[in-house]
């Protein structure tokens, strides 16, 4: 897993991350300068430190392009430029994830310009919609999936909804022609809108009542395909907000979705029903045939029942965090998870993540190749393996302690 030098905390994503880190590098210095004579230790120990701080300028650097960017991106309403900066920001970042291998940093910095992104397009559809767009005076944009997690990726689908302020009196037209320009835009900066879950269709666009009586109904009737769809709610992240209601959508759906039986029994019995990457007799479960046959499906077998299960838990014990690592130390704090566990999922989140940014990266700048979802395991490094092993049967043991969760509660 990698790790920051300067990590600090209070919690076990940062404090043993560090005290390893600084142990490590520690011991594998002394053992290096321990056949050195005084002088020549010395030297060593002051060209580490400048190794170190030349590494840490150069990382400054990085962080200072990038930010010059987002402040770019942020005034910019041409489709054309943003389009131009999206490809330089990203190549930026998975520069940056190459060169020190932190998928927190690539999910933070990129879930960053995605908020910044989103406000500049929501500006240039405006624009576009002339004295129509007037009518949109309340306009929220949500996100779902890998960006509702805050894991979003150039490589990944966006999944949007719309919420059309507070009341029913809005334009319904122009709700319509907002979503449809606002695609358009997306797709020009190299970004895909999921073909289905997105807000040029109806069911994902709405003013709040419209969500409320969708999530009330819904949730009623218990049919798979409309639970389904609302569930995918349990991973959101607002990525823009015209009048500052980032919260009332929040706080709309999770406890719709957190009282739900019949929700969150269906959340539960799909996930004990995904793999996780390992056979009974305790083998990969790899492709068998077609163009990448041998090769392992990161995100099936591995990425998705990680992260429906953590949403699981979530759900259950009314955790109302976006990303994984938060919920995982919320759960770990109310005593959900015990400390083995909640280090074990940490990890497997870690080195998860760290394998889906290493593909993505070989296939960067082009995004629509499906083989960078697939994994080669020969590739891997002994080290590498039995991590990632380990990752999925830390997975695995997750997807069995929400069923038991799950039906201890109904007890």
């Amino acid at each position: 897993m990698a790790v920051l030098a300067t990590a600090k905390g209070s919690d076990i994503t940062t404090w043993r991350a560090a005290e390893e880190f600084g142990a490590a590098f520690r011991q594998a210095l002394l053992k290096q300068s321990a056949p050195c004579r005084s002088e020549e230790a010395e030297g060593l120990f002051n060209e580490t430190c400048r190794e170190l701080e030349a590494l840490a300028g150069e990382n400054d650097e990085r962080m200072a392009r990038l930010d010059r960017i987002v402040v770019e991106t942020t005034a910019s309403v041409d489709p054309v430029r943003l389009g131009e900066l999206c490809a330089t920001y990203y190549a930026e970042l998975y520069d940056h994830f190459g060169r020190y291998g932190s998928c927190v940093a690539f999910y933070h910095l990129s879930t960053l310009f995605l908020h910044a992104l989103t406000g500049s397009l929501h500006r240039s559809t405006l624009i576009q919609l002339g004295e129509s767009g007037k009518e949109l005076h309340a306009t929220t944009l949500v996100a779902m999936g890998t960006a509702g997690r805050r894991e979003f990726s150039p490589f990944c689908p966006l999944q949007l909804a719309l919420v059309l302020g507070r009341d029913d009196s809005g334009d319904q037209e122009a709700g319509s022609r907002y979503a449809r320009i606002l695609q358009e835009g997306f797709a020009a900066c190299g970004l895909q809108v999921d073909g289905d879950v997105a807000p040029v269709h109806p069911p994902w666009r709405g003013s709040l009542p419209e969500w409320n009586q969708r999530l009330e109904q819904g949730l009623a009737r218990g049919k798979q395909k409309e639970l389904v769809e609302l569930l995918r709610l349990a991973d959101h992240e607002v990525l823009f907000s015209s009048e500052g209601g980032e919260g009332e959508f929040r706080e709309l759906v999770l406890p719709h979705l957190q009282q739900s039986r019949r929700a969150m029994g269906d959340l539960v019995t799909r996930l004990m029903g995904l793999s996780n990457g390992i056979g009974m007799m305790g083998g990969w479960r790899l492709e068998k045939s077609g163009p990448h046959r041998g090769l392992f499906r990161l995100f099936e077998h591995a990425l998705l029942p990680l992260s429906a299960a953590v949403a699981a838990l979530a759900l259950i014990h009314r955790v109302d965090a976006p990303d994984i690592p938060q919920r995982i130390r919320v759960l770990l704090g109310r005593q959900a998870l015990d400390v083995d566990t909640a280090e074990r999922l940490l990890q497997s989140w870690h080195i998860l993540n760290e394998l889906r940014l290493t593909r993505e990266r070989e296939f960067f700048p082009v995004r629509n190749n499906g083989a960078a979802l697939y994994l080669d395991i020969t590739n891997l490094d002994e080290d590498t393996l039995g991590m990632f092993r380990d990752a999925l049967e830390t997975v695995g043991t997750v997807q069995r302690l929400v069923s038991v969760v799950y039906n201890g509660t109904e007890e």
